[in-house]
């Protein structure tokens, strides 16, 4: 950790928040914002719990200056500093990506808001080619972790009289003993769980710091929002018209000192062939 970045973290006044909130990529609703919010602080209403779509209302974006201080705070160590890594901050950042990736061809989110660390299923996600994922979070996978979490989304399926054709279990870390090639059996059907861990990119050609300008476009993307290559070539697939694209690093961006124009540097050429081209 340089220097500079440490001043970064130890800048926590509202002005110097909000200026890098807005920077979080994509953009929080006004309906998806407040639910946010209230789970990472664990006082979600009663009367908001359970299986929640956002997707008709995610074009309507939150007016981020009416936040308070202690609410940039949390938005700022979930989303940028990432230094809260329990169930909901994983379940949110998760949340996000699955907004902008590629892996998964997303066509409805529902997210369980309930405020509970123990909950089986955190996301259920349907796609386009109609599979059902269910995605269980954690801070910490255990073995015991692991083999109750499985008992649950059982459970949950029945509940729901919904059978899922895939189960990831998401975590922020995980010891090396999960069985995940063993299969188990789900409404007389095989599922093998597939297990995703919060990881950030060895020798990443950019850090939390640095501003992403892709070239062409009116993509500025802030470092702190992706950890690794593979993540923003996902949004940038899923926000531009595609075709040659040129993304340039500016070192430093969002630390004390801004680096002069002079400092910019190439990490990436290549084409995106899209089906619209």
């Amino acid at each position: 950790m340089d220097v500079q970045y440490l001043n970064l973290l130890q800048d926590k006044s509202k002005k110097r928040l909000l200026y890098l909130i807005e920077f979080i990529t994509p953009k929080f609703s006004k309906e998806e914002l407040p639910n946010v919010l209230e789970e990472i602080k664990g006082k979600v209403s009663k009367s908001k719990t359970g299986l929640v779509d956002f997707s008709k209302n995610r074009g309507t974006v939150t007016d981020l200056s009416k936040l308070s201080l202690d609410q940039l705070k949390l938005m700022y160590q979930v989303f940028i500093s990432r230094e809260v890594n329990d169930k909901i901050a994983v379940k949110w950042r998760l949340y996000q990506f699955l907004k902008y990736s590629r892996s998964i061809n997303v066509k409805n989110i529902q997210v369980n808001i309930t405020g509970d660390s123990k909950q089986a299923v955190d996301l259920i996600v349907e796609t386009a080619e109609k599979e059902i994922i269910f995605f269980s979070c954690f801070d910490v996978l255990e073995l015991k972790d692991y083999k109750n979490a499985l008992t649950e989304v059982i459970k949950f399926s029945k509940e729901q009289k919904k059978t899922p054709d895939r189960v990831i279990i998401a975590t922020n870390k995980s010891y090396r003993n999960i069985p995940i090639d063993q299969p188990f059996k789900l409404d007389k059907k095989e599922i093998i769980p597939e297990l995703w861990v919060e990881l950030i990119e060895e020798n990443c050609p950019f850090n939390g710091v640095d501003m992403l300008i892709v070239e062409n476009t009116e993509l500025n993307l802030a470092g702190f929002n992706f950890t690794n290559m593979e993540d923003i070539l996902d949004f940038i697939y899923n926000n531009s018209e595609g075709g040659q694209v040129a993304i340039v690093k500016q070192p430093g961006f969002f630390s004390e000192y801004k680096s002069d124009e002079s400092e910019k540097q190439l990490i990436w050429k290549g084409i995106m062939l899209k089906k619209n081209i």
